[in-house]
């Protein structure tokens, strides 16, 4: 894991173009891995997320991760709309910014925290792969932590549209803290679920609010599916 660290540090800066896909001819750094350069990144997943998202709308991106997701909200949307955009990692933070200057993307919001029910600061566990941080007492990494419901509330974000959740066994505690705009305003999801517990909430929370749903992998090994729910 130090010899990854090592060389995504050195080569973050050296791009090249992306081969296929939607983001096709958009730049991003090599060391962010070899399927985004070939453009086959999540390839069911990506296919879901255009399939339902509307260019020109509001993206709420939660566990953007290195900014895949915002990034084909950018490049479909060209310029209209906006993308708000969490990510608490630092050196995803620094991968998605990078992606964004190279890209000339101007309507990212990149709000550098965690998302849950309660703005301040928590543990945050970044021992395992880029992909693959958490939020948990006993994490080797202090982050801020903010309620996404709030900053909705109080208009430091626009009302999203489509919003995205990937945050590694957080879910729970995201759509606990979004379920009154949720219930309210009905956007366009994309959930994924790690672990059975984290599944079977988030279908009952989706059933409650009268969201139609697909899990878009159900056979999955390791129990993390992935879920697209539009509105009934």
């Amino acid at each position: 894991m130090k010899l990854k660290h090592v060389f995504k540090t050195v080569f973050r800066r050296v791009s090249a173009r992306i081969r296929s896909g939607p983001l096709k001819g958009k730049k991003w750094s090599i060391a962010s891995g070899s399927r985004f350069i070939r453009g086959d990144y999540e390839s069911y997943k990506t296919r879901a997320f255009l399939d339902n998202f509307e260019p020109g709308s509001i993206f709420l991106d939660i566990g953007a991760h290195f900014g895949y997701y915002s990034s084909m909200a950018a490049t479909v949307s060209r310029g209209e709309g906006w993308i708000y955009s969490l990510e608490p990692r630092p050196m995803n933070i620094k991968f998605f910014r990078r992606h964004i200057e190279i890209n000339d993307f101007r309507n990212i919001t990149l709000i550098e925290a965690a998302a849950g029910r309660y703005d301040g600061f928590v543990r945050f566990d970044n021992r395992h792969g880029s992909a693959t941080g958490f939020v948990t007492g006993d994490g080797n990494l202090k982050v801020e932590q903010v309620s996404v419901g709030g900053l909705i509330k109080r208009g430091v974000i626009r009302p999203p549209d489509f919003i995205k959740i990937d945050v590694e066994g957080g879910e729970m505690e995201v759509l606990a803290d979004l379920e009154e705009f949720i219930s309210r305003e009905h956007p366009k999801m994309l959930v994924a679920t790690h672990g059975k517990e984290c599944r079977d909430f988030t279908e009952n929370f989706l059933r409650k609010n009268k969201y139609s749903f697909r899990v878009l992998n159900p056979e999955a090994v390791s129990g993390d599916t992935e879920i697209i729910a539009i509105p009934v």
